[in-house]
């Protein structure tokens, strides 16, 4: 697979965001919606990857069994905007791209790891028939990360530029 920077660096954004706290709540609101609104196609772009049938023909009756709808609903941007333990403090994720629906994750990156032994050997067989491990969430990311990208850029000098303006 072809290699993706997922990060954009940008000196300041933390403070800025926080100083956007205390100042103008609501623009701050209005960034962070705009935000996941550039990071949309990612959403959408997974979303499709998800298969329509059940990938494994036992994946139902449990809690939490495979239902299509719930894995593609399971799939969501989210705002993260904090420090994350023990990185350096002005380096933090923006926007992280989740599964939150347990059949979704077992799906997506199941036999990642070389721990697969026992009865999940042939579950993982079967699943890497479709495709290989992470199957929806990386993929999705890979394609659409420029666009991403280009989008949030856009979003951060725009409220950099207002800002300035503002405090003149």
């Amino acid at each position: 697979m072809a290699e993706v920077d997922t990060r954009i660096e940008v000196t300041g954004l933390a403070e800025a965001l926080k100083t956007l706290q205390k100042v103008d709540p609501e623009l701050r609101k209005e960034v962070i919606k705009g935000m996941k609104v550039a990071a949309a196609p990612l959403e959408a772009a997974a979303r499709s990857l998800v298969p329509d049938a059940r990938p494994l023909t036992n994946w139902y009756g449990w809690r939490g069994g495979w239902n299509t709808t719930t894995v593609r609903k399971g799939i969501k941007v989210a705002f993260r905007g904090g420090r994350v333990k023990g990185q350096d403090r002005d380096v933090f994720p923006l926007l992280t791209l989740r599964q939150t629906n347990a059949a979704g994750v077992i799906y997506d990156i199941a036999g990642r790891s070389s721990a697969g032994t026992g009865s999940g050997v042939p579950m993982i067989q079967k699943l890497n028939e479709t495709a290989q491990p992470s199957r929806s969430m990386w993929p999705a990311a890979e394609r659409n990360m420029p666009a991403v990208t280009e989008a949030l850029e856009t979003i951060i000098s725009t409220v950099s530029n207002r800002i300035s303006k503002e405090l003149g």
